[in-house]
């Protein structure tokens, strides 16, 4: 009996003994077979996700500088992950994303409550100096921090 490969589409013999068969035996149809099951494996079975999980936590423990090898050897890979993540980060944020380091210590302002006094520090009274109470948005940092001093370009 001849049946037509769910990925590759060409026609095969059913062999008697796999009654079941949906792929033939290409290696690249196999591949697709095997990652096919484990996809569905992973979404049904938590102890084999959690198998995995630990399998692969164990290679990355033992192997701690692969990735910074891989990426010193393939610069096309490097290039395309950052452009992939900036636009990753443009859906999820708008463009708008920020080093903690810098956001933390170059902005001029942080939410609080602070008290506003007249320009040259002396007031004619103590009415002249107000308590109020701001509340930094993310949007409205200056994208010029020029005017801060050592603080880098916000871009």
């Amino acid at each position: 009996m001849e049946r037509r490969c769910k990925h590759c589409g060409s026609a095969f013999t059913l062999r008697p003994n796999v009654p079941r068969q949906r792929y033939c035996s290409k290696a690249g149809c196999q591949e697709a077979r095997r990652n096919q099951w484990r996809k569905r494996k992973l979404g049904t079975d938590k102890d084999y996700r959690d198998n995995q999980y630990d399998a692969q936590k164990r290679w990355r423990e033992s192997h701690p500088d692969y990735w910074k090898g891989y990426r010193a050897s393939h610069p096309g890979y490097v290039e395309r992950n950052r452009t992939l993540q900036r636009e990753r980060n443009h859906r999820r944020r708008g463009g708008l994303i920020a080093k903690s380091d810098e956001s933390s210590s170059c902005n001029p302002m942080r939410s609080g409550v602070y008290r506003l006094i007249p320009e040259g520090g002396k007031g004619i009274a103590k009415s002249d100096e107000y308590l109020v109470k701001l509340d930094i948005l993310p949007g409205t940092y200056p994208r010029d921090a020029s005017f801060l001093p050592d603080c880098k370009q916000i871009t």
